[in-house]
């Protein structure tokens, strides 16, 4: 007959080793693994008869696991059953539903795994345990009848064995003794059994009904200790399955002997300030190296956020310039063709998007559309950036470090998102401004604020390997207002 054989699958040495343990009385040949990983390769060399699959591992978990094993046809009918510490009716229809038969608990015993070998038709009977209870049952075995009896006469019932501990059998009668014997009725001057004081007085029992009712007895005891002892031998394994492991990883190293201990404990002394002190030179000298990179670090950065200044109000001029040039070359504003323009100014992170420069450039090319009597629309339009977001060191949610993957961001977003119109994101020097120039401007000037949808430079694709920066710098191209103008028919 082929062996049976097992696989379990469990990140634990202690699972594995009891549940490996317990399965090996049951007459399996147990093979293990760590992870689900491991278990796919094996299962390409192997075929066990069943799988005891973990759910939380390094790596595949169990749920993966399954439907791997499941969606290859070589494996497919290969019986699962979860071995893991989830419980509750939903995690049990997930595990069905995948493939899985069922699910056994991490606090296992006997009985559990019992169960479900005979769920899977691999049960081959009580498992080999080291403690036998004695079982003792009742029989009556027939007697030789004598001469002097009638043919017809039954013979006498064999005492039933009791255990130390339970209450004697009554003697048995003999046919004889039975013939004799009055006939029992319900009359007062029946004996009545007494056992203690406070027992109430109770016919006796026939000696039939009190062998049935002792041997009742005597099984339940039997069962209750066969009980007792299976959970007692269950944790007993547990235990000493862990300590074991627990006295594997922590056995010291033998100690040298007592002489050579005392020899060698100067040379050692000295090695071990040796080595503190080369360490200590290599400390001062890599604080000495971080120290000079930090401030070689901060200049840098000093100088990069004046180029970008530089670079930044550059672009406005040139923007500023090119649409002065556009709105009074020709007349161009007030052709009667409806040619449009436009002036986009970048918002830096964390400044109010109608504020600060902003206010300086929309207010020259309004000066110059007024000067060049334009009519028409000029629309100001704010456009927030989304970016990659965390907690700063004051609490405020700053952009991510650019070397930072995207999926850590705590939020993707813009300060100025909770702003519902344009009105809300213009600042008070704005605000009179654009009350100044209403006032004297044959145009109608519309402010407005976008949705971050609308971008100037798309947005990277979400992917593991996307980084805070990639992202960042999109959102600053996105961050920005727009001024567009726009002239009226005649």
């Amino acid at each position: 007959m082929t062996a049976r054989r097992a696989l379990v699958v469990d990140d634990s040495r202690s699972a594995r080793a009891f549940l490996t343990r317990i399965l090996e009385r049951y007459e399996l040949q147990v093979d293990a693994v760590e992870t689900a990983e491991q278990a796919i390769e094996y299962l390409t060399r192997q075929r066990p008869d069943v799988i005891f699959m973990d759910h939380l591992m390094p790596g595949m978990d169990g749920f993966q696991a399954v439907q791997a094993i499941k969606n290859n046809p070589r494996t497919a009918t290969i019986p699962i059953m979860m071995y893991t510490s989830q419980e509750g009716e939903l995690y049990l229809s997930q595990a069905r539903a995948l493939g899985a038969i069922g699910v056994l608990p991490k606090q296992i015993k006997h009985a559990d795994v019992s169960k479900a070998l005979e769920q899977l038709h691999l049960h081959p009977g009580e498992p080999q345990t080291h403690t036998h209870t004695p079982t003792h049952i009742p029989q009556s075995s027939p007697q030789t009848h004598s001469p002097s009896h009638a043919p017809n006469q039954s013979a006498a019932p064999t005492p039933v064995q009791v255990q130390a501990g339970s209450a004697a059998p009554a003697p048995t009668e003999t046919p004889a003794g039975r013939a004799n014997a009055p006939a029992r009725g319900p009359r007062s001057d029946v004996p009545f059994e007494r056992r203690g004081p406070d027992r109430p007085n109770l016919p006796a029992l026939p000696a039939e009904q009190r062998m049935i009712l002792e041997a009742m007895l005597a099984h339940h005891g039997r069962e209750l200790r066969r009980f007792m002892v299976d959970n007692l031998e269950t944790q007993a394994d547990r235990i000493l399955g862990d300590m074991r492991l627990l006295l594997q990883d922590s056995m010291p190293e033998p100690l040298p002997e007592p002489s050579a201990a005392r020899n060698l404990a100067p040379w050692l002394a000295a090695a071990g300030l040796l080595l503190a002190g080369v360490f200590a030179l290599l400390w001062w000298q890599r604080q000495g190296e971080l120290g000079t990179l930090n401030n070689r670090l901060s200049q840098s950065q000093q100088q990069l956020s004046q180029t970008e200044q530089a670079l930044q109000s550059a672009n406005a001029k040139a923007a500023a310039a090119q649409a002065a040039a556009q709105a009074g070359s020709g007349g161009a504003a007030g052709k009667p063709d409806g040619h449009s323009t436009s002036l986009v100014e970048p918002v830096p992170f964390g400044e109010a998007p109608l504020a600060g420069a902003r206010v300086e450039e929309v207010a020259a090319v309004l000066a110059r559309l007024t000067a060049a009597h334009f009519h028409g629309v000029v629309q100001i339009r704010s456009i927030p950036g989304r970016y990659c977001l965390v907690s700063g060191p004051s609490g405020a949610m700053v952009p991510a470090a650019d070397s930072m993957l995207f999926d850590k961001c705590e939020r993707v977003g813009n300060p100025h998102d909770d702003d519902d119109a344009g009105e809300g994101r213009q600042s008070v020097a704005f605000a009179d401004m654009l009350s100044t120039a209403r006032a004297s401007a044959g145009y109608e000037i519309q402010v407005s604020a976008a949705e971050a949808d609308d971008v100037a430079r798309p947005y990277p694709a979400i992917s593991d390997a996307l980084t805070a920066g990639d992202w960042n710098r999109a959102a600053a191209a996105n961050n920005r207002v727009e001024l567009r103008w726009q002239a009226s028919s005649p």
